[in-house]
């Protein structure tokens, strides 16, 4: 048992003499738990007794290890079924919903088998959203979702009460994967497909359903609830850039939000170029790193053949000497004299490669945020021998992104968004057809930046200038627009990519410990342990008729911990 962790928290059920389904939990629910930061408290039946005293001091009780059924018994599962006709929530990933006891399946309705009564097998290579116009599935498209392998489903049969079907298992038995429904007071969500789904052997967190599993935990609690999670912050990164078209594409890249991350192949950029910057930058319309001097000219590392196509060939190449670098740096911090601006701390490295030598100019310079999980002194062709590594970051082992400190040089943080499972290197890459599909080009970049925000990753586009600027103003404008148009169902908030990345570190550095509502006074106390320099913002989600609204609530920055008092019908 832990500490009081308010009303607003999560329960979660385990049985810790399972083993292998225990086991798989850190996969499964609390790398998830804790990066969407949800308070929770961990309830072991194996070694404590269920009571509904402890159900009803908790917002939403959650299942997430398999075959939990057998660990409950017929009071134990009377108590949950008590405490959610009450108006505690109830999620259950557990799919194999067959070994729960009658108090549970009587009271939702449910008619299930072990049998494959409606198709030959009890597994599925993939799901279908089937709607969309719920609070949990309201974003995604009525796709397919693929797994990586096939995984067990449960047989739901029937449901006799009023409910609704989210998903469907696709492997021909048109069975419910995800349903919702009510038993009181209190919502109830149930998976029936195996809880490995969140694991990446089988598609994991960050393969594109974690809206469904955050959102899930969110809809069936009880009300008002806080998080401590990424804002939806969108941005863009362009590389290779040397003031192509004088930058006209941020000026129209501005007017549609974005604050653009320019990095430069400093040495192309004359006194034009320079001017234009200095505008954009006074203005806080763009920030700018150094790329490398020139496409052939690397600032942080040595490498043999520059030229060489494709450059991931590239296997040699060397440390710059440190006399090398000083004044490769003094000639960088002369442009910023001349030009009257500052780098951003956010580092866009050429090709990725960089030297170990650099490392105490980057630390003179304050600049510690890694737009990618940079292999020190590693030249790109060998760059495989690391991805191993990216296993221990957080928060899902590299899947979706990475926001984490350097696991070799943790004096530098790494923000870097993926998408879906892969790396998404730039969205123009369309471009460089004989015919350029735009619509596809659109689609992919809007699909990026929804699995992005579902998985509340900030959305980091990445292009490089010299794919933009075949593009003329107005078809740049048009293609912009149209990215608009099809990510319209989403609030997206624009900062720069450096504002995103301290934000990104200063929440790693926090947690939301304490989460209570008091019914008398309608307040809710927040406490916050850790530290931050600069202002957070806590979800909070109400309740409005049949779907959920989410406000903000601004936390100082702090050091130590911090508790904050508010009244969620003043917020915004």
């Amino acid at each position: 048992m832990t500490e009081n962790l308010g009303n607003m928290s999560l329960l979660c059920l385990v049985d810790s003499s399972d083993r292998e389904e225990y086991g798989n939990l850190q996969e499964v629910m609390w790398s998830a738990l804790d990066f969407f930061g949800m308070p929770y408290e961990v309830f072991d039946l194996a070694k404590n007794s269920l009571s509904l005293e402890v159900l009803r001091s908790h917002s939403v009780i959650v299942i997430g290890q398999g075959h939990l059924g057998d660990s409950l018994s017929e009071e134990d599962t009377k108590l949950i079924v008590d405490a959610v006709k009450e108006g505690v929530g109830l999620v259950c990933f557990d799919g194999d919903l067959h070994r729960y006891k009658p108090p549970f399946k009587n009271a939702l309705g449910l008619r299930t088998s072990e049998e494959p009564t409606h198709m030959p097998f009890l597994t599925t290579g993939r799901v279908r959203i089937w709607d969309n116009n719920h609070f949990i599935t309201a974003t995604k498209d009525l796709h397919f979702i693929q797994f990586n392998k096939p995984m067990e489903v449960g047989n739901v049969v029937n449901i006799e009460k009023e409910h609704r079907v989210l998903m469907k298992i696709a492997n021909g038995s048109g069975r419910p994967a995800l349903i919702t429904e009510t038993y009181g007071k209190g919502k109830v969500v149930l998976f029936a497909i195996s809880p490995k789904i969140w694991m990446q052997g089988y598609l994991g967190h960050g393969g594109g359903l974690d809206d469904v599993f955050w959102k899930s935990i969110v809809w069936a609690s009880r009300k008002p609830f806080a998080i401590l999670a990424m804002p939806p912050f969108v941005t863009i990164r362009i590389d290779d850039c040397s003031g192509a078209n004088d930058f006209e594409w941020i000026k129209i890249l501005n007017k549609h939000g974005f604050i653009p991350h320019v990095s430069l192949f400093t040495d192309n950029i004359g006194e034009k170029g320079a001017k234009i910057i200095k505008e954009l930058y006074d203005a806080e319309l763009a920030e700018f790193s150094v790329h490398a001097f020139t496409y052939i000219k690397q600032v942080y590392w040595n490498p043999k053949e520059p030229l060489k196509v494709p450059h991931r060939a590239i296997e040699e190449g060397n440390e710059y000497s440190e006399d090398e670098l000083k004044n490769f740096f003094k000639k960088l911090d002369d442009y910023c004299e001349k030009w009257g601006i500052k780098w951003s701390k956010v580092l866009v490295v050429h090709y990725g490669e960089i030297g170990k030598n650099v490392i105490p100019f980057l630390k003179e310079r304050g600049i510690k945020y890694f737009a990618d999980p940079y292999i020190f002194s590693t030249p790109l062709g060998k760059y495989r021998i690391y991805l191993s590594k990216l296993k221990r970051l957080k928060p899902f082992n590299g899947q979706g992104g990475i926001i984490d400190y350097h696991p070799d040089y943790p004096e530098f943080f790494i923000i870097e968004s993926r998408g879906i499972k892969r790396a998404f290197v730039d969205f123009l890459g369309e471009a460089s057809r004989r015919k350029v599909d735009v619509e596809l080009i659109v689609r992919r970049t809007a699909s990026y930046i929804k699995n992005c925000l579902d998985s509340l990753f900030p959305a980091v586009l990445v292009t490089h200038e010299p794919k933009i600027s075949i593009w003329n103003s107005e078809e740049w404008d048009r293609l912009l627009s149209r990215i608009d148009e099809l990510t319209s169902k989403y609030e997206k908030i624009y900062k720069s990519y450096s504002y995103i990345a301290k934000y990104a570190e200063n929440l790693y550095n926090s947690q939301l410990t304490y989460a209570n509502y008091s019914i008398t006074t309608g307040e809710v106390q927040c406490r916050l342990e850790g530290e931050s320099n600069m202002p957070l913002y806590l979800h909070i989600f109400k309740d409005k008729a049949d779907w959920v609204e989410r406000s903000f609530k601004e936390v100082p920055a702090y050091k130590g911990e911090i508790l904050i008092k508010f009244k969620p019908k003043d917020l915004i």
